[in-house]
């Protein structure tokens, strides 16, 4: 009969020899992955300038944010992120997220990274401003335009968090749980770090 020493001195030896193996096993995977890494950010860096024609450009309709008199008029101050949309109207833009440089000049050439960075930053103001604007305009009562402002950017694949609890929060006042649910499924389609926490939040309205 083996004794319990025994047996546990076995049990160790076999978690190690196991742990060993795994942590050779993450070594190697993590080697090859670095030196795909650096191939590539190589070969990206050799890759001309390519022409840019055929890029999602965001076609948001500037033409139907609110005016700045209608703020004015009620004695309200013109929102600071109406200035900042404005300022975006005639500007390219772009939703780069979730691509990452090297991709980016593997596939429009070195030379672009930098219009490129211009073009997903100015997403990325579009992103933050629409949802500060509509967030205001519910505030005063004004539901319907913050409401459009929201639902516009939808199509556009932002993972800006807020848009998607501002948008539930009206849908749930208005009574409209499927819309709720249909914003979901347009959640689940995001490749973005915060899609689990926006994923949770709807859910907290279903």
């Amino acid at each position: 009969m083996k004794s319990p020493f025994f047996a546990s001195s076995i049990a160790v030896f076999v978690f190690i020899i196991w742990l060993t193996f795994t942590l050779r096993s993450i070594k190697k995977k993590n080697e090859r992955a670095e030196t795909d890494f650096w191939e590539r950010e190589s070969a990206s860096n050799s890759v001309r300038r390519k022409n840019l024609d055929d890029l999602p450009y965001i076609r948001f309709p500037f033409d139907r944010l609110p005016s700045e008199e209608s703020f004015t008029a009620c004695g309200e101050a013109v929102p600071e992120s109406l200035h900042a949309l404005k300022a975006l109207e005639g500007q390219k833009i772009v939703n780069l997220n979730g691509i990452s440089n090297t991709d980016l000049k593997l596939q429009y050439g070195t030379a672009n990274i930098t219009v490129l960075s211009e073009y997903d930053a100015n997403y990325e103001q579009l992103s933050k401003h629409i949802y500060l604007l509509a967030q205001k305009l519910d505030q005063l009562g004004r539901t319907d335009e913050a409401l459009f402002l929201l639902e516009e950017m939808l199509p556009t694949g932002t993972d800006i968090t807020g848009i998607y609890r501002l948008l539930a929060d009206i849908y749930q006042r208005r009574n409209e749980p499927q819309k709720i649910a249909a914003l979901k499924k347009q959640a689940e389609k995001l490749h973005s770090l915060t899609k689990r926490v926006i994923l949770q939040n709807l859910d907290a309205y279903l």
